[in-house]
């Protein structure tokens, strides 16, 4: 703000003249002005009009200066305005007293013009530049918070890893990820793999390791143990940053919690099989499947879906009073068809048939809605879940499942228990339906008009029928609204069923037929049909011609709709594992998506059907496609649609699916319309096709030769289809990558035996020839060297132990994997004693003194066991302190183990080896078990640097780690965590 942008200057002084020039001078400089004459009138003016400034004259009348003041800091709107203090006081104690009450400047009378006009100005300039200030931090402050709050939405966790010094810096939402308390990671890189799940610590460091040293993307999926002992999903991503020579320094990511993802899928497949077992059991129930076989099917599909130990159809019998264990899985012999339960209240079976609903039970041994029954307590159920067996007229029974431990029951789990009681109630009733037509069969030349079924007579030589009440009735119809005539009857057949009821009568009336039965459909009044079950007797004169047929008719139209359904569902169902079943049989991307689009083509009938990949420019490329005969063929084709760009793209990311049933009818871009008639398209049907969370492409259906109304249960088919296809495409590309290290792990191992081989034959024979020549030179010309001939002989006899001792360290190292012996039980007790044997003369050249603690057995390779602790041991003894006896104690702990049995492989235990000897620095942990690395020179400590490399070689071996704790002079503890019951 200049002059001109007219600050408010307050001018607070008694003296009118003083205060008058003031203001006359302010007001010439471009300022605004307002004046008081003392403190109270000053006070009432700041808080109407508010300035920018107050000059403020230090001894007034009324209220002085430094009261005035001290009372405009108490106002908030005033706490940030300057104050200019003008007094006439030049004692330092009045200066003070002034900056006390809160004035920003002072200035002495008499006033000098210049010297205020600057003074002003500066105050000005300086309380701008402060609001400034605060306006910027407050934004920052804000825009911190909404970060914060953005990552805590999101449950994703911003991380960065400084490469050079191997710390980690991370925000508070990602060790809320990790379930671990604020300040856990805080540079700490060991805390952050702890966390990760022991099997997949490799997969992690693997990564790592890929993207600084071959640049490539870090992207990962890993599992968390969580301090609870649960387990959580993490997606991770991360990017490489160089420095300008282009070694990487840092990697900076973000952690995504995925769990909800990663159910889902179990989920989906939990749910697939469930269908395709519905599926099975519908069709074996509209097939006639006996009662009891069908029984007997389902308690075993319940037991093994449900993963339950018990599973039962419990019958109601017809006191009502109990129910029978008709059929079973896991009761004890004999129980079987003779055991019963209470179907009162006071057991489950009876309380859920009173309910008429899902009955799930947590735990029964706390369970307050009921006592049993007995029987479930005999077996030790805990937890349950039972619904009912329905019936039109009454119950038939109940279904359930139990199992011996605390358990709670999902929805889906109860949804799928009810829908294999609705299949066996559907057959239970169908069994009814049949016995009753059967009987109503038996009964059909009885039938009256007072029946509620409709009845007819048709009087074959006039061609007249009687059509009971009821028959009109069941149609729509009033009495009087039907003649008595062939034709009423005739022209009321559906169109389709007519040749099959003239065929139907003609058979009885030949008496191919015993009866004249027949399912058809009837129109009603008002122009909808109804299915009639038609059974009827004719009666034929001497001749043999039939002159008189009674019929009944009974509405079926219920009966026919539910087995439509159920054949609909059943043939979904079954289109759809039958598909999922082929696509997911084949590991090999190009065969699924091959016998995908194949698959798809036949159960939609569609012209076309193709697989297309998102490339990076928003571009796709035709991957898979089937086609009909005499229509363009795209596969392997680069497709561009110029309206295709990053709000579709979007949208696809969201689940999307584009139905478009007339294209010339739709609302489209016209480059999206003149791309479809490139296809031929008249109708097509979009959706995405998901791996890792991320779009991987599209599946679509072409209707080529003309508009199609694609259908509810056609679009969620095709999306089901699609989530089956990302989920084939994530476990063929976790097969190519497994396989891609299978075969590097094969081609390492072979390129190490041959080394193996070279260092035994070809480099140890030469040493062996310098060593034994070198001896002789000694031995034969020793006393006509001089004594730089003898340093010569010494230095090459040397150099040659200290080869062979490099060759035997590197053979040592590549048998830990080439001539690795099968994991026995080992006594690491009796193990330490055979080294401490092996090392009896170190031990007494340097006076050391070996502390040996209890020791565990544990599941491992003998040999490599003892090579282990005797490097270890062996280090303890060499790297001691000059003029101090080494001290080295050998010791052991048990690991605790978590409870959940998902998260712990086995029990884990820690031998430490611990000295007194000089110690090192910590920085270089990673570094000293590398092969070839040396913190001393060889003129301090003899060796070849391959010991600790060969441990950490060992230890990996037996799927454990090692690692160490260390000060300079302070001594070292290495550490080594092995599993006690190791697989080899």
């Amino acid at each position: 703000m200049t002059n001109n942008d007219s600050a408010l200057i307050l001018v607070v002084d008694d003296d009118d003249l003083t205060r008058m020039h003031l203001c006359y001078l302010m007001k010439q400089a471009g300022y605004q002005v307002a004046e008081a004459s003392n403190g109270d009138e000053a006070l009432t003016i700041y808080n109407h009009r508010q300035p920018d400034i107050v000059l403020l004259d230090a001894m007034m009348p009324v209220m002085d200066g430094f009261t005035c003041c001290a009372k405009l800091q108490t106002l908030s709107v005033a706490k940030s305005t300057p104050v200019l203090m003008i007094t006439a006081l030049y004692d330092q104690e009045s200066v003070e007293q002034a900056f006390a009450v809160g004035a920003t400047d002072f200035i002495n009378k008499p006033i000098q013009w210049s010297v205020l006009r600057q003074r002003v100005d500066r105050l000005l300039a300086a309380n701008r530049t402060m609001q400034v200030l605060r306006q910027q931090t407050e934004q920052a402050q804000l825009r911190e918070a909404q970060l914060r709050m953005a990552l805590e939405a999101a449950q994703m966790g911003i991380w960065n890893w400084d490469l050079q010094t191997n710390k980690i810096t991370c925000s508070d939402t990602l060790e809320a990820l990790y379930g671990v308390k604020e300040g856990t990671f805080n540079g700490n890189c060991a805390a952050f793999t702890n966390c990760i799940h022991p099997q997949e610590r490799d997969l992690v460091k693997q990564a790592s390791q890929q993207a600084v040293q071959k640049g490539e993307d870090y992207d990962i999926e890993f599992r968390v143990v969580l301090p609870d002992g649960s387990i959580r999903w993490l997606a991770s991503k991360g990017v490489v940053f160089y420095d300008a020579s282009g070694m990487a320094v840092r990697i900076s990511g973000v952690d995504i919690d995925i769990t909800k993802h990663k159910q889902a899928e179990e989920t989906l497949e939990v749910y697939a099989k469930q269908q395709a077992i519905l599926a099975e059991m519908s069709q074996m129930a509209l097939s006639g499947t006996d009662l009891t076989t069908l029984m007997n099917l389902c308690v075993i599909h319940v037991a093994q879906c449900l993963k339950v130990e018990y599973s039962k159809v419990l019958e109601l019998l017809s006191d009502g009073n109990a129910l029978l264990l008709r059929t079973g899985v896991g009761w004890q012999s004999g129980l079987v068809g003779q055991a019963t339960v209470s179907s009162g209240i006071n057991s489950q079976a009876g309380y859920t048939l009173l309910s008429r609903k899902p009955v799930i039970v947590d735990d029964l041994r706390t369970e307050m809605r009921f006592n049993g029954p007995q029987l479930l307590h005999d077996h030790q159920v805990v937890s349950g879940i039972s619904v009912v067996i329905d019936s039109k007229e009454h119950p038939f029974g109940v279904l359930g499942a139990h199992t011996t431990k605390q358990r709670t029951f999902t929805k889906d789990e109860v949804y799928f228990l009810q829908a294999v009681a609705n299949i066996l109630a559907t057959a239970i009733e169908r069994q009814r339906v049949e016995e009753a037509l059967k009987k109503s069969e038996e009964r059909a030349s009885l039938a009256v008009r007072g029946n509620n079924d409709g009845i007819w007579d048709w009087n074959l030589k006039t061609d007249e029928v009687f059509f009971s009440a009821r028959w009109k009735e069941m149609l729509g119809y009033e009495v009087y609204e039907i003649d008595n005539h062939l034709d009423e009857w005739i022209k009321r057949i559906h169109p389709d069923d007519l040749t099959t009821v003239r065929q139907a009568i003609a058979d009885h009336f030949a008496k191919t037929t015993p009866f004249y039965i027949s399912e058809h459909r009837v129109r009603c009044k008002n122009d909808t049909y109804k299915w009639i079950l038609a059974r009827g007797q004719a009666v034929w004169d001497q001749d043999g011609h039939a002159i008189r047929m009674t019929s009944s008719h009974t509405d079926i139209t219920e009966r026919k709709l539910a087995h439509a359904e159920l054949e609909r569902q059943n043939m979904r169902s079954q289109l759809f594992a039958d598909i999922t079943l082929k696509i997911r049989k084949s590991l090999q991307i190009d065969k699924i998506l091959q016998t995908s689009v194949t698959e798809v083509q036949k159960l939609l009938h569609a012209d076309r059907v193709l697989i297309l990949r998102l490339k990076s420019d928003y571009s796709f490329m035709v991957m898979q496609e089937a086609v009909v005969p005499g229509l363009p063929i795209f596969v392997g084709q680069l497709i561009k649609d110029p309206c295709f760009g990053e709000d579709y793209i979007q949208q696809y990311r969201q689940g999307r699916i584009s139905t478009i049933n007339d294209i010339e009818q739709a609302n489209i871009q016209p480059c999206h319309l003149e791309l479809l008639r490139q296809f031929g398209v008249k109708a097509n049907l979009v959706v995405p096709i998901f791996w890792k969370n991320q779009l991987w492409g599209l599946l679509i259906a072409h209707q080529c030769a003309h508009p199609r109304q694609w259908t509810n249960w056609e679009i969620e088919l095709l999306r089901q289809l699609a989530d089956q296809i990302g989920i084939a495409l994530a476990q063929s590309f976790i097969l190519e990558k497994e396989t891609r290290q299978r075969q590097e792990l094969a081609r390492s191992n072979e390129e190490l035996q041959q080394f193996a081989f070279i260092a035994s034959h070809d480099l140890k024979e030469p040493l062996r020839k310098i060593k034994t020549f070198s001896e002789r030179l000694q031995t034969t010309c020793g006393e006509s060297l001089n004594e730089q001939g003898h340093d010569y002989l010494e230095r090459m006899h040397n150099a040659a132990l200290r080869m062979q001792n490099l060759i035997e360290d590197l053979l040592t190292l590549s048998r830990v994997t080439t001539r690795k012996q099968p994991f026995v039980l080992v006594n690491l007790a009796q193990i330490v004693q055979e080294v401490l044997s092996d090392l009896e003369v170190s031990i007494q050249q340097s006076g050391g003194c070996i502390e040996v603690g209890k020791l565990p057995i544990i599941k491992a390779d003998p040999l490599q066991m003892h090579q282990l602790l005797q490097n270890l041991i062996g280090n303890a003894l060499k790297f001691h302190c000059p003029h101090t006896p080494p001290i080295v104690k050998i010791y052991s702990q048990f690991l605790n183990s978590q409870s959940d049995q998902i998260s712990v492989d086995s029990e884990t235990c820690q031998i430490v080896v611990e000295d007194n000897g000089i110690g090192f620095e910590e920085k270089y942990i990673d570094r000293i078990f590398n092969i070839f690395q040396r913190l001393h020179s060889r003129k301090e400590y003899e060796g070849t640097g391959m010991g600790l490399a060969i441990c950490r070689k060992i230890v990996e071996r037996h799927h454990g780690k090692i690692t160490a704790q260390s000060k300079p002079g302070k001594g070292a503890k290495f550490i080594v965590i092995l599993a006690v019951d190791s697989q080899s």
